[in-house]
């Protein structure tokens, strides 16, 4: 079998440029695509944890990323009134342990575009077909243009339009968890100085935070519902369920709800898992979201990516660029981890959204049951060295 060297990555959110990055320092010649006219900048904030620690430092990245961290000193949990259920410190508030780190996600994809730079990098690039052939795979463009590739890897989430044109729908699933998730930014307005506030009632919860900036605050609506969205992409639809849901559920909702009208940086979706046998075909392989989503609700989406992109990375430098044994080796080392960590989003979106009023000691018992299942979960991969 011929060695690989071209590859096209798809998807320039974290998975990609993590790829990329392996892909060049092991030999490869990679160039990353994205469909947007630019990067996504700001967003929530997401978590690297257990072994994927480990990688941000091979990769040189750790400092900066903790230069650029988000860091909450102190969350609190509230009820309905407002009243204070539990004050916590804000580590142990964002379930991080040691040297785990919390970065909003623009700034961690920033920091990877970076260690990248001399990787070539496209923009609003859209792809309507890919096509496989004996000793190689070729990619049609939007706009016509051919180009063909020794492999192709899809980084481009859990909606990944590389997952669709490569796999066959019965190759994959896509398993509701029965929630939704909503994320939008806010002014300040409760004075939350480097701080969260939770709160939880019906299966419904809200959680607002404020870190670097004091004037801004982001607000996030989780929510368990077995109503299915007409349209699931159409924002109208989304607020006015939004709405149905939280309207008059107490502490900040109407406020909120008031405040998500008005707002150009706002995210939905379901809150789903996405469960394959395989995470390649041919000369296709997908990685994070795309390929092994284990929910928003996990914490874990960026774990994930990086531990994928290294280890597919590798695998394939181990393998000489012989990529049926390196995309075999792929499925079967990660597997396991994937595993873990799915069934802790699954654990997550079962027990955190719950019918019963939060208390004190629910709070806590809760709290210390996902620190120690997230420990095992983010740490169940042994990684090997390359």
């Amino acid at each position: 079998m011929a060695k690989v060297n071209k590859i096209l990555v798809i998807g320039a959110s974290i998975a990609g440029p993590a790829v990329c990055y392996w892909l060049k320092k092991f030999g490869f010649s990679p160039t990353l695509i994205e469909r947007n006219d630019t990067l996504s900048k700001g967003g929530y904030a997401i978590d690297v944890r257990g072994i994927a620690v480990d990688i941000i430092k091979k990769m040189g990245i750790y400092e900066k990323i903790c230069d650029m961290r988000t860091q909450l000193e102190t969350g609190y949990y509230v009820d309905a009134n407002g009243n204070i259920l539990l004050k916590e410190q804000g580590e142990k508030f964002g379930f991080k342990q040691g040297e785990e780190v919390e970065i909003v996600r623009g700034d961690l994809v920033e920091i990877l575009m970076h260690s990248i730079k001399d990787i070539p990098c496209y923009f609003s690039q859209v792809i309507d077909q890919i096509e496989q052939y004996d000793g190689t795979v070729r990619v049609t463009f939007k706009n016509g243009r051919t180009e063909n590739y020794d492999l192709i890897i899809g980084t481009d989430g859990v909606h990944s339009t590389t997952r669709g044109m490569a796999f066959a729908e019965d190759e994959y699933d896509l398993i509701g968890l029965g929630s939704y998730l909503s994320v939008f930014s806010i002014p300040n307005y409760l004075n939350l100085n480097r701080s969260g506030m939770f709160f939880e009632l019906n299966q419904k919860s809200i959680h607002i935070t404020s870190d670097k900036n004091v004037n801004t605050a982001f607000a996030a609506f989780t929510f368990r519902s077995s109503e299915k969205l007409n349209n699931i992409r159409d924002e109208k639809e989304q607020k006015s369920f939004l709405k149905r849901m939280f309207l008059n559920l107490g502490w900040e909702s109407n406020n909120l709800l008031d405040l998500m009208d008005n707002n150009n940086n706002f995210y939905f979706d379901a809150i789903m898992q996405v469960k394959m046998k395989s995470w390649t075909k041919g000369r296709v392989v997908l990685v994070g979201d795309s390929a092994y989503c284990a929910s928003p609700l996990s914490g874990q989406g960026t774990s994930l990516a990086l531990v994928g992109a290294y280890i597919l990375s590798g695998e394939l430098k181990e393998a000489d660029g012989n990529y049926s044994t390196a995309f075999n080796q792929y499925n079967i080392l990660l597997r396991p981890y994937i595993k873990a960590n799915q069934e802790f989003g699954a654990w997550v979106s079962e027990g955190f959204l719950s019918s019963a009023e939060l208390s004190k000691d629910k709070v806590e018992l809760r709290a210390d049951n996902a620190l120690e299942r997230l420990q095992t979960a983010s740490n169940s991969i042994e990684l090997p060295e390359y």
